[in-house]
Order: structure tokens, then sequence, then C-alpha cells
């Protein structure tokens, strides 16, 4: 490896270390704020400026150490003195955060634009300066030298220099030192003018060699016998502590590949007809055994790209304090279940959404001081943002105790926009599915235009982003308690759960999380409406019936591809004449119909990339069955998002 390219290295070493560094620093920052203690989350920030001024310096990146250094004063002063922390300050300070954020994107990316922080460098002196002024006023004895003792027999100018007497010990690293220094607690650092008179007098030439200080220190550091085993136990407790080690995403990716490839392999000698009917059972109980070997593999190698929504939540509590003040409305947040974890594809698409419910929440949800007093509500607001593993899913809930969704408003607008179908009668809609037309692109009840809302963009964004990772989103609202926003997310999207259907002739796999039901309906429930399609009577609600054929047309080029591989069948079921088979998916808060020739069971399957150049929407990706088959998973709601409205509006 070239000097170039190890110090290339070494730089985007440092830009990952600073992306941790600065969720510490924002977690620290708001517990600063907010906690009583503040000590140890000045402490803590200060760390992290301090790292990031000497490790941006040492890779080069001077700009961004200077501007590191600007803030690490001001922190200095808030570590020696928390009783200057304000919002206002504060504020200066995550705003710092965020300028770090973006200049380490900018590095990342490569971008040569100007990284200009003067104007908040400016915010940043005239801070210390004021703060300085009130540590000046508040300390009326100026600090001067003192004198030196006449009694030191050996002056500073005939101590011989270190780097002349011994030329073989290294420099000193004072900064190192200081930090160092600063962990040992204060009763070990002793105060020289604390000590006696008579110590302090002692000619240089009393003062103990370094050979004998360092023989000193060995000897008070052995340990006597009776505590050699408890310091032993020790020593083993601070060996088994937990080591981060960095390993690229892409190499975490291609051994969950081939775990995948294992559990495909598994499942085809598991559901092997020679080994099901052989009538061994030694073999069986093998085949058992590496099943259960095989599936805790795999969990636990999944585990690795597991995160905890720690981090998210952080950028929570910043999103709900920033729009506090703007808006004018003190919040209470209450975050549960930090700890949870979603594996890294679903944390990342989780981000957006949750920062803009939570927004929503805010600006929509909750009232402003006056209202909350005219109903005889707390003048401070809640928002509680709660996470828990349910199954194989994630529930996350963001509940706020503002006024509640205004049901009437929300469908006079979509009546208005014409977003409800013309086959609904909207007086048969509950109130969850008139709640889930806000998600409809382009939806707004906002009576103006803020900086925060009313642009008709968002939440249909919002529901996008949560069904590519096949989850869902439901609203639960009480006029005047409040709303809660429920986001049930899939663990992971490497696995899902599924039913096998037959249609033309073709296996596919229909995820479980958008079925609702499975039904066999008469043909006498069905109606055609002219040059709309047909639409299905199920318990006296009309449900729109897919018309499958431009999906087979659209997927014939995939099936071409694959056809050494897909299986064509006949369904093992006799057809009834006069019933068909109804698949009950939901999407966009309406129930959609879509019909299959046979159910052939239930599968749990690894997904898999199709890798075709044509996207096609309609099918999220390919499984392998236990018979070595491959076959389509279809994504129901980019199957209905048009169907159900050309059947029914």
């Amino acid at each position: 490896m070239s000097d170039q390219s190890f110090f290339e290295e070494l730089q985007s070493d440092f830009l990952s270390e600073v992306s941790f560094l600065l969720e510490t620093y924002e977690e620290h920052m708001l517990g600063l704020e907010n906690d009583d203690d503040k000590t140890e989350h000045s402490t803590q920030i200060f760390r992290v400026a301090h790292s990031i001024k000497g490790g941006a310096a040492a890779v080069g990146f001077q700009d961004f150490s200077h501007f590191a250094h600007k803030v690490e004063d001001l922190l200095s002063i808030l570590r020696a003195a928390p009783e200057f922390v304000s919002s206002e300050i504060i504020s200066i300070l995550l705003v710092s955060g965020d300028e770090f954020k973006r200049r380490v994107k900018m590095l990342q990316e490569k971008d040569q634009t100007v990284w200009d922080v003067t104007e908040l460098e400016g915010k940043i002196k005239q801070t210390i300066d004021r703060l300085t002024g009130k540590e000046s006023a508040q300390t009326d004895v100026e600090t001067k030298p003192a004198p030196l003792d006449s009694n030191v027999e050996k002056t500073a100018s005939e101590i011989i220099p270190l780097d002349e007497e011994k030329p073989e010990v290294d420099h000193t690293n004072y900064e190192l030192l200081n930090e160092l220094m600063s962990e040992l607690p204060q009763d070990v650092i002793k105060d020289f003018n604390s000590q006696d008179s008579n110590e302090k007098d002692k000619p240089l030439d009393n003062v103990p060699s370094i050979t004998e200080a360092k023989s000193a220190v060995e000897k008070q550091a052995t340990p006597s016998q009776p505590n050699s085993q408890e310091s032993a136990k020790k020593n083993i407790h601070k060996t088994h502590t937990n080591q981060i080690i960095k390993v690229d995403t892409t190499r975490v990716d291609s051994v969950l590949d081939a775990v995948g490839e294992l559990v495909v392999l598994k499942n085809q000698i598991v559901h092997n007809e020679f080994i099901k009917n052989g009538n061994n059972p030694q073999l069986e109980a093998i085949v058992d055994q590496l099943d259960k070997g095989v599936r805790e593999l795999y969990d636990k190698t999944l585990s690795i790209r597991m995160t905890p929504l720690k981090s998210l939540y952080i950028k929570i509590q910043r999103i709900v304090r920033d729009v506090s003040i703007a808006l004018d409305k003190p919040v209470e947040l209450e975050l549960i279940g930090e700890e949870t974890e979603v594996e890294r594809t679903v944390f990342e698409l989780l981000n957006d959404p949750l920062v803009h419910l939570v927004r929503n929440a805010m600006d929509h949800g909750i009232e402003n001081k006056e209202k909350r007093k005219e109903k005889k509500k707390p003048e401070t607001a809640k928002v509680t943002v709660s996470s828990k593993q349910m199954g194989g899913n994630v529930i996350i809930d963001i509940i706020d105790d503002g006024g509640g969704i205004d049901r009437d408003k929300i469908l006079h607008k979509a009546i208005e926009k014409n977003i409800v179908p013309e086959s609904v009668n909207p007086d048969n809609l509950t109130d969850e599915e008139v709640f889930k037309f806000i998600f409809s692109a382009g939806f707004s009840t906002a009576e103006k235009v803020s900086d925060l809302s009313g642009r008709g963009v968002g939440l249909d964004v919002v529901k996008s982003n949560i069904e590519k990772v096949n989850g869902k989103i439901n609203i639960y609202s009480k006029p005047g308690k409040g709303s809660t926003f429920r986001l049930t997310i899939p663990l992971s999207t490497a696995i899902t759960d599924g039913i096998v259907v037959l249609m033309n002739k073709q296996r596919f796999i229909m995820p479980i999380y958008a079925i609702k039901e499975i039904i066999r309906l008469k043909k006498d429930y069905f109606t055609e409406i002219p040059e709309k399609g047909f639409v299905a009577k199920v318990r006296d609600h009309l449900l729109p019936v897919v018309d499958l054929n431009p999906l087979f047309a659209e997927l014939q080029g995939v099936m071409e591809h694959h056809s050494s591989e897909i299986e064509s069948l006949d369904s093992n079921q006799k057809k009834r004449s006069d019933e068909l088979m109804l698949v009950i998916v939901e999407s966009g808060g309406f129930n959609s119909a879509i019909p299959v020739d046979d159910v052939l069971g239930q599968a749990q399957v690894v997904v898999k990339s199709l890798n075709m150049g044509n996207n096609v929407p309609e099918v999220s990706g390919a499984a392998i069955l236990g018979d070595g088959k491959t076959v389509l998973i279809l994504n129901p709601n980019e199957i209905v998002k048009d169907g159900q409205f050309e059947a029914a509006a």
C-alpha cells in the first residue's frame, strides 16, 4: 500500500469514527440541558470535541480541527462552570454538531465546496467573551504568579535540560498527560501548596532519582499475597470486556448471503422425499440437528446486522427540542425501548418516517398553549415514542396528547380531491379508513404553509418507506385526546413469511403481512362495472377485484429469464365452477381481492434479488422453496395500487 493510500485510509477511518462520536456529542448535549447533574455530560462532550480536534489535525483536516478547537474552548468553560449552561448556548453547540456532520459528509463525498463556519465561530467567540466576562466579575482576586522561594538552592537556569541529560528519554505528550490527569480522582492529585513547608523547601538534590522513584512505584504496585487472587479476578474481568471491531457492511452481507444459501440447501434436505420416507431414524435425527444448527447460525449471523434504535431516539430528542422552541409549544418527550433492535437496512429506512411523524405530532397534533389552557390541559404537552419486539416484528408507536384527528375534515378534503372511490359510501367508512387518506400523495389539511408542514408532501413518503420494508402503518385517534401512529416493521428484510399460491399455473409467494384473509366466494357475488372491472361483495362490502392479466404480461420476461427454475403446475384442488378463491389484501387503507387458483401452504423463505435489468415493482424478490424450485415474491401493495381504483373508482 502506498503512503497516499494509507493516509486516505486513515482519513476514511477518522470520518467513520467521527460519525459515532457525534452521536455521543448530541446525546450528552441534550442531557446537559435537561439533567441536573451536568458534570458527566460536560466531560463527555469535551472529550468528543478534544478527540475530533486532535484526530482531524493528525489526518490533515485543518479546518475541521480549527473549528473543533473553537468549540472545545467554549466547552472547557462549561466543564469548569456548569452553571453557565443555557438553552441559547446549547443551541449554538448543537448547531456546531450539525456543522461537524455536514463537514463529514462533504469530506466523504469529496465535495470541494468551501465549508464556511465564520458566522458560527463569531457566535462562539461572543459567547466565550461574555462568559469569561461573567467569570472575571465573580472573581475579585486576580491570580498572579507566586514569587520563587528564596530557599530553593537550584534555580531554573541551573537545571540541566532533560534533552541534554537523557537524550534517550522520549518527549512528553503533554496533551495526553493532561487528559490522563483529568481522569484521576481529585484526592490522588495532591495540591503542592497543601504540602508541609519543610517538604517544599527541600533542595532539588534531595529529590529521589527517577530510578529510585520507579523502584518505589513497582514496590508499591506489587500486591500482597492475600489480595493476589482478588487482583487476578479483576484482571480476568478486564480481559473479558466486550471488544468492538469495525467490519465493512459488504463483508457482513456476503456472510449473510452465504448462510442464506446454506438455509436453502438445508430446506431441500429437510423436504427431500427420500429422507422423509426413507424410514431411517438415525438419518432423520441428523437432519433435525442440521435444521436446528443452521437456524441458529442464521439467527446469529443476522444479529450482526441488527442495530438498536438508540441513535434514532437521540435524533428524535433533538427534533422535539428544536420544534418545541420554534413553535413555542412546551413538550415532554418520553422514549421507551431504545434497546430494541432492527436490521440495518430497516433502520436506515426508518429514519425519515420517524422524524416526519414526530414533527407532524408536534405541528398538527399538539395544540398551542392557549388552546390547551382553554381545554384545561397541562400547558406542557406529551409525546411518547415507544418500541418493542413482538414475534418477528417491531412495533413502534408515536403517541401525542393533542387534539386528535378531525375525521370530518379529512373526509371532506378526500372527497374534494377525488381520493374516495366512487363505489365507496363515505358514511360506511371506519375512522381508520378515513384517517389513511392522509397518506395520499399531495394530501394536506393545513390552512397555511409553514417551514414544517402544509406543502402536501411527506406522509405519502412515510407510507412508501414503511412499505419498502414490508411494513404497515395504522392510525388511532380520539378527538380532544390525541393520536397514535403505529408502525409494524419486520425485524429483517432478508427473510419473510408468506403464503404459497398458484396463479396462471405458476407458484408465487404473497407476504403474510399484507394478507387479511383468504376466502372462497360464489360467482353470484361478483358484479361487473362497465369500463371499470369487477367488484366482489364480501360481508356487505364491495371490494375491487384486481385484474391480473396485465401483471402476467408484465411478468412474462421474468418468467422466461427464470424458465429453467420456475415450474409450471396445475392446481391439485378440484375447481368448483361456481366459486373463486380470493386473497384479501389491504393497501392504502382499502381492501382488495386478488383471485388465485389455489393456496398451497405457508413458507418462511430467504429473500433473493432478481438482478433483473427491468424493474418490476409488483415483484419484490425471489425465493427457493424446499423442492429447490424458484418462486417469485409478489408485492401486494404494488399489485393493487392501480387495480383497486380501476375496478372501483
